[in-house]
């Protein structure tokens, strides 16, 4: 799972309206900024997992990406992102509206 922040929109105001944008903060894809676009729930697979389709937009890239390479592996670390960030606000929310969903520090899992 990537470590990221949320962060206030300061840095890519010029360019995206967004308020928040995400920011990988360590690993392979450290400094990658993204906001997601609309993400759309598509009901249950056959196993009962929860299935999600989702946009997003790249704000910022380190130098060594080559988007061309790397994309799959993006588009990964961004589901990842997206997965940790539902999984935060349903742990967050009883019953309430929250608009808190931590950092998104994480541990590596061992679990499959």
């Amino acid at each position: 799972m990537p470590n990221f922040i949320v962060q206030k929109n300061e840095k890519f105001k010029e360019s995206n309206t967004a308020e928040f944008y995400i920011e990988i903060d360590e690993g392979t894809f450290q400094g990658l900024s993204f906001v997601f676009g609309p993400v759309e729930f598509l009901g249950e697979d056959e196993e009962g997992n929860g299935r999600v389709k989702f946009d997003y937009h790249l704000l910022e890239t380190p130098e060594f990406v080559i988007l061309e390479e790397h994309r799959e592996q993006i588009e990964t670390e961004i589901g990842l992102v997206l997965h940790k960030i539902l999984e935060d606000m349903a742990k967050n929310t009883d019953g309430e509206q929250t608009d808190e969903i931590g950092t998104g520090d994480t541990e590596q899992s061992t679990e499959g």
